[in-house]
């Protein structure tokens, strides 16, 4: 030996005991002669421990001789073990491209892992908010649909395109949230597009979707660390195969990034899908804004003025802001006017006088009227108070343009209003039947015009309540007689709202006012006298209205009304005794106006004064 050969106590130096190389950090040859040192070191100590270990073996044998076989069995172990440990550091040595350490390689997997995780955890908590907005929008939508409707019909497309699109984005949220769907739909759809070619039948839709349920994601073969694989498996066959990953290092790593990569897969379609739901939800923002303006300036854009407002008004002419087919209009007991139209979209209106006398409308107001009634009122024409205060509303009870009867034309009210609230309303809706059948109302009749009446064309347009004898009067636009209107009177309106009592005709008349049949009829306190208007056409047919008055008895003969500038208002079928900061006046309205052109109707507060006779 040499002087090298011996360690500083004296002892000769053991085959491990050789001196490692210095890493002086210069150059990556010295770091692998010290990567090289260590590994020698760890095979010296391992020979060490077999020597060591078969010197044991040797001194059993010799203190137990009788078990030589069961010795001879964990020899021949150890020996096979030892050849695999050899053969694997073999390996490692002769592997020069392997980079970093086991420890390195984890961690790499670890934290690419939590990315993964992290990432899909931030695109579902996406989702969840989109549901939860998008859902909270729709069904605010669907529960104001009746009121935006009722008050703005417009305001439907707006109000619509936003709950579509909403709709639609809870749907990619949805779907980001399961992903697992996604697939069935593109078997669906590739499906679809085969049907449509003749490539495949409907019997075959089951076979597509269910192919997505046995299908592998790496092939034909599982990975059990991924979710829709392990799923799939018997619980012996995913210990099976847990078993044989855990044996081999090298299938370990291959099926951990396998599921690495199937996270981010994952992870990309739920992006994608919450990507798309955000695009719809901020697109159908902008969409139902664009509409919102639309719907707002359009009209005032597109359609031009009808009249000069200016002009109008020093005629003595208003125009209201929301009312446009005024019918009915009838003063409550609290100073506000009820006002009828023919749209059932917006039955009614409540018009307040301020105390400067300018009427101020309530669009909420009169949604909350309209739904107060809880039934759809079409084409209503007619308007009356009691001396108890109730009103009574009537619909024309004609027949549709197809000539079919309509239950929604076919009312007869009576009810209070207070604050805004509808009270005691009750309903007769057999008026038509009554009309038809009634044989002592055809016998008035008959006695009147010397003639059969029929009533298979019905147009009730009048209606007032008779403050002496306590009966309703109702006016006919149709039928006529010889272009003479129809007035019939019912004797019985408490009994037929209280008791359900069918309408009994007391008396009928049958009045000339030049035709046209009657478009509005209502007791004037001031004149003590009932006020009719009419419409009919001059020489060059053109419409024009007329006033008349009338004493209510069937003898007397109407007498037609002088009003300046009431030319400049067409179809009058609103007229009404009202009080404005205690004068009384007479108003008249036009059923002229247009909803969807945004022309609204006019209306004219007369001075008793004025009115003359011809």
């Amino acid at each position: 030996m040499s002087l090298n050969d011996w360690k500083e106590d004296g002892q000769p130096k053991q085959m491990g005991d050789q001196e490692k190389p210095l890493n002086d950090g210069t150059s990556a040859e010295s770091q692998q002669d010290v990567d090289l040192w260590d590994h020698k070191q760890s095979g010296v100590v391992e020979n060490e421990v077999e020597v060591v270990a078969e010197a044991v073996e040797i001194q059993e044998v010799v203190e137990h001789p009788e078990m030589p076989s069961e010795k001879n069995e964990k020899k021949a172990k150890r020996k096979k073990d030892k050849a695999k440990k050899k053969k694997n550091k073999a390996e490692d040595l002769n592997a020069p491209d392997l980079l970093g350490t086991n420890k390195g390689v984890e961690t790499m997997f670890r934290n690419a892992v939590r990315s993964e995780m992290e990432l899909l955890a931030l695109a579902a908590t996406k989702a969840n908010i989109m549901i939860s907005l998008n859902g909270f929008i729709v069904s605010a939508l669907m529960i104001s649909g009746a009121f935006i409707f009722s008050s703005s019909p417009e305001f439907l497309i707006p109000a619509s395109t936003f709950m579509i699109t909403a709709a639609a984005s809870i749907v990619f949220a949805l779907l980001s949230a399961s992903p697992e769907r996604i697939g069935k739909m593109q078997a669906a759809r590739t499906w679809f597009k085969d049907f449509v070619r003749g490539r495949s039948k409907l019997r075959d839709l089951k076979t597509r979707l269910s192919s997505t349920e046995t299908r592998f994601f790496g092939g034909s073969q599982p990975n059990i660390l991924i979710y829709e694989d392990r799923v799939k498996l018997q619980k012996d066959q995913y210990w099976e195969m847990m078993q044989e990953i855990m044996g081999d290092r090298k299938q370990i790593y291959e099926k951990m990034s396998d599921h690495l990569y199937w996270l981010g897969l994952l992870a990309d379609k739920q992006f994608k899908y919450i990507n798309l739901s955000y695009a719809v939800f901020r697109w159908g923002l902008l969409a139902s804004l664009a509409a919102f303006i639309g719907v707002k300036t359009l009209p005032s854009l597109l359609t031009p003025p009808a009249n000069n407002a200016a002009e109008l008004r020093s005629l003595g002419i208003n125009m209201f802001n929301g009312v446009f087919e005024p019918s009915a209009v009838q003063q409550l007991p609290d100073g506000k006017l009820l006002i009828a139209e023919d749209e059932p979209n917006h039955a009614f209106s409540i018009i307040s006088i301020d105390k400067t006398g300018r009427f101020v409308e309530d669009e909420a107001l009169d949604t909350r009227v309209i739904t107060g009634f809880k039934r759809r009122l079409s084409d209503l024409e007619a308007l009356a108070r009691d001396d108890e205060g109730f009103i009574y509303a009537l619909t024309s009870h004609s027949r549709t343009r197809k000539g079919n009867r309509s239950p929604d034309r076919e009312h007869l009210m009576r009810f209070k209003i207070q604050d805004g609230n509808v009270l005691g309303l009750t309903s007769y809706d057999n008026l038509t039947q009554v009309l038809e059948t009634d044989h002592k109302l055809h016998d008035l009749i008959r006695e009147r015009t010397k003639a059969e009446v029929s009533f298979d064309e019905i147009n009730i347009e009048g209606m007032a309540f008779d403050p002496v004898k306590k009966r309703l009067v109702l006016g006919f636009r149709d039928p006529e007689f010889n272009n003479m209107a129809l007035v019939a009177f019912i004797s019985n309106p408490k009994d037929v709202f209280e008791r359900n009592a069918k309408p009994e005709f007391d008396e009928v008349a049958v009045i000339d006012i030049d035709g046209g049949g009657i478009r509005s009829l209502n007791y004037d306190p001031v004149l003590k006298t009932y006020v009719i208007a009419n419409e009919v056409k001059d020489e060059n047919g053109q419409k024009f209205s007329q006033l008349w008055t009338w004493s209510g008895n069937p003898t007397d003969e109407p007498q037609k009304i002088s009003l300046p500038n009431l030319q400049h208002i067409t179809n009058v079928e609103a007229v009404d005794s009202i009080t404005v900061n205690g004068k009384p006046q007479m108003i008249l309205m036009g059923d002229e106006g247009n909803a969807s052109q945004k022309i609204t109707a006019k209306y004219m507060l007369v001075d008793y004064s004025q009115l003359g006779k011809q």
